[in-house]
């Protein structure tokens, strides 16, 4: 006698255009993400960050600048990019250290900077578009 399977389906982060498997506790994942080459990549352009920063921005204000950093790479890395958290940032920039604001824009606006968030869908990645439309790049 055959008996039905037990089917156990989850679905997490953004499904558009996905692969569905269906059968006894099959799991289907989806990397919207970078490769381990590109996450050190950007791990590398947020260090070349802080190192520029930590070089051009008055003593007074460094540390702040570096933690205003820590937030962007947060918002940017997050299982779910935080445009509001980018926006806050880039505006923290624009208002304290305008003469630093273009190279914090140049990450926000690096490939693989966009490559997250348009895996992140596009409502997010319009809200990116308009933050830094915001900061004025």
């Amino acid at each position: 006698m055959n008996e039905a399977g037990k089917f156990n389906i989850n679905f997490s982060g953004p499904v558009q255009e996905s692969t569905v498997t269906i059968g006894d506790y099959n799991t289907v994942v989806q990397h919207n993400g970078l490769s381990p080459t590109e996450a050190a990549e950007l791990k590398r352009v947020f260090g070349d960050l802080r190192s520029d920063l930590s070089a051009r921005v008055p003593p007074e204000q460094r540390e702040e600048a570096l933690d205003q950093v820590a937030e962007l790479e947060q918002a940017v890395v997050a299982a779910k990019p935080d445009p509001g958290r980018v926006k806050r940032v880039l505006r923290w920039f624009r208002q304290h250290a305008p003469e630093v604001a273009g190279a914090v824009v140049s990450v926000v606006v690096h490939p693989l900077v966009g490559k997250i968030v348009e895996g992140a869908g596009e409502a997010i990645e319009e809200r990116f578009g308009e933050a830094v439309k915001e900061a004025g790049a």
